[in-house]
């Protein structure tokens, strides 16, 4: 779909939305219209990480490794 066609469709969407999609649509679209700002601490956190996670110093897990721990969890 072009750009003009998909606006006015999801702006119809918007038009006949309640409080909860809303809310769903604001959380989905914030994130890509406001940048978020890292401190210099963050940042040296995330490369610190990366590094070891490059390294092979930090354990890494699969998506099924990740999916079956939460589920574990769960029971």
């Amino acid at each position: 779909m072009k750009s003009e066609k998909l606006k006015h469709e999801v702006h119809g969407y918007i038009e006949q939305a309640g409080d909860k999609t809303l809310e769903a649509i604001r959380t989905l679209v914030r994130p890509s219209i406001e940048q978020i700002q890292l401190s210099k601490q963050q940042i040296a956190e995330l490369d610190k990480r990366k590094k070891n996670h490059l390294s092979g110093k930090s354990k890494s897990y699969t998506w099924e490794e990740v999916e079956q721990k939460i589920k574990s969890k769960k029971r």
